[in-house]
C-alpha cells in the first residue's frame, strides 16, 4: 500500500528530545517500509531519514501558534495525497476537520483528546487505549491499537541501584510533585530527567516543585537515547502520580521493558498497560505509593519485558495498523462492507 503519515509540524518525526505523537508516526512510518509498504511523511524538518518521501512546510515559520501551525501543515498536506491508498493523520487538532474533505482514507489517532473530535465525531479514529475508547460514546472510534516501543532500545536490566525515577514532563497532570513526595515519605532517592517548565507552567513549577529540590532529590534535565535506556534499567522503580486519564504511558512500557517496575495512579490506560503485582504497582494515592516502593523486589524484571514484548513493541502495533489500512481500503472499495468494528 501507500500510506500517507500527517505526522505534526512541531517537532522532528521521530523526535530529538520529547514528543510522544512524533515517536509513534514515525517508528509506525519506518516499520511499515521494512513492511514493504511506500509511505509518505509529512512532518517537520530534521524528520527521518528512513522515509525517502518525505515532505516538509514552511508552518512553524508561517503559524503563530500550535493551531495555526497544525491546520497549515495538514492543508498543505491534502494536495499531496491523492495517489495514496490511506491517509493516517496524527495532528490531532488540525486533521479531524479535513478528514471529510481528503479524497483517500482518512483516520485520525488520538494522542490526547481535544475538542476538534467532539465537534467532528464522524470521522474515524484510532484511540490508543480501551480506556481512552469509553471516553468516547458518540465517536466514530474505528480501531484500538495500543502504542507500541522498540525494546531493543531499552536492555533489560537485573540488577538495579537505590534510586527512584521520575521520567517526563514538569506538569499538574505528571505529578512530579507527588513524586518527590512520595519519595522523601519512603526515604529514598529520586532522580528526575525532565526538561525545563514551558512558560505556562513555571509559576507552578516554582511553588510545587522547587522547594522540594535538593537533598536526595535531583533534577538533572532531559535524557534521550543511551542515558535514557540507562537510567530506566539501573532504577529501582520508576514514578507515574499521574493526575489525568493518561491515555497510554510510554513511560510504563519503556520501564516495563528495562526490566524495571513503575508505579502509576489508577488512572487511564494505566490498568492496561501495567499488570498489577505482576510488572509494577497501581496505587489510589502517595502513602500507598510509598508502601509500593517498599515492595518493588518483588517484581521480576524478566516479567516486566516480556509483558512489552508481548503487547506493546513496535512490531505488533504496526501490523495492527496494517490490518487497519487493508480495512479501511477494502471499505472504500466495497461501499457494501460493514464498517470497522468499534
Amino acid at each position: 500500500m501507500r500510506v500517507a503519515i500527517l505526522s505534526t509540524p512541531h517537532v522532528p518525526t521521530p523526535p530529538k528530545g520529547y514528543g510522544a505523537s512524533e515517536l509513534i508516526a514515525g517508528r509506525l512510518a519506518e516499520g511499515l517500509i521494512r513492511r514493504g509498504h511506500v509511505v509518505r511523511l509529512f512532518a517537520a524538518d530534521e524528520s527521518s531519514d528512513l522515509v525517502p518521501e518525505r515532505r516538509v512546510y514552511p508552518a512553524s515559520q508561517v503559524g503563530t501558534s500550535f493551531d495555526q501551525r497544525e491546520f497549515i501543515h495538514v492543508g498543505h498536506a491534502l494536495h499531496e495525497i491523492a495517489d495514496c491508498d490511506v491517509v493516517h493523520n496524527h495532528c490531532v487538532i488540525g486533521g479531524p476537520a479535513f478528514a471529510g474533505l481528503s479524497p483517500r482514507p482518512f483516520v485520525t489517532t488520538l494522542h490526547y483528546l481535544s475538542p476538534m473530535v467532539r465537534a467532528f465525531p464522524g470521522a474515524a479514529y484510532i484511540t490508543v487505549s480501551h480506556s481512552q475508547r469509553g471516553r468516547l460514546p458518540n465517536v466514530n472510534v474505528v480501531a484500538v491499537i495500543h502504542n507500541g516501543i522498540d525494546p531493543d532500545e531499552f536492555p533489560l536490566v537485573t540488577e538495579k541501584d537505590d534510586y527512584l525515577l521520575f521520567l517526563g514532563r514538569f506538569h499538574p497532570n505528571k505529578g512530579a510533585d507527588l513524586a518527590i513526595a512520595a519519595a522523601r515519605q519512603a526515604g529514598r532517592r529520586l532522580i528526575i530527567a525532565a526538561p525545563s517548565p514551558p512558560d505556562d507552567q513555571r509559576d507552578w513549577f516554582e511553588a510545587k516543585v522547587r522547594p522540594g529540590l535538593g537533598g536526595s532529590v535531583e533534577w538533572i534535565g532531559p535524557v534521550e537515547g543511551a542515558e535514557k535506556a540507562r537510567l530506566l534499567g539501573r532504577a529501582a522503580a520508576t514514578l507515574a502520580p499521574i493526575r489525568w486519564d493518561e491515555p497510554f504511558g510510554l513511560v510504563f512500557a519503556e520501564s516495563m521493558a528495562s526490566g524495571t517496575p513503575p508505579i502509576a495512579f489508577r488512572k487511564g490506560a494505566a490498568p492496561e498497560v501495567i499488570d498489577d503485582g505482576a510488572t509494577g504497582f497501581l496505587v489510589e494515592d502517595v502513602p500507598a505509593m510509598v508502601q509500593a516502593i517498599e515492595r518493588v523486589n518483588q517484581i521480576s524484571p524478566a516479567v516486566c519485558r516480556e509483558r512489552v514484548v508481548r503487547y506493546f513493541s513496535v512490531d505488533r502495533m504496526v501490523e495492527a495498523h496494517e490490518k487497519l489500512y487493508e480495512s479501511l481500503v477494502a471499505r472504500e472499495n466495497s461501499p457494501n462492507l460493514p464498517a470497522p468494528a468499534k
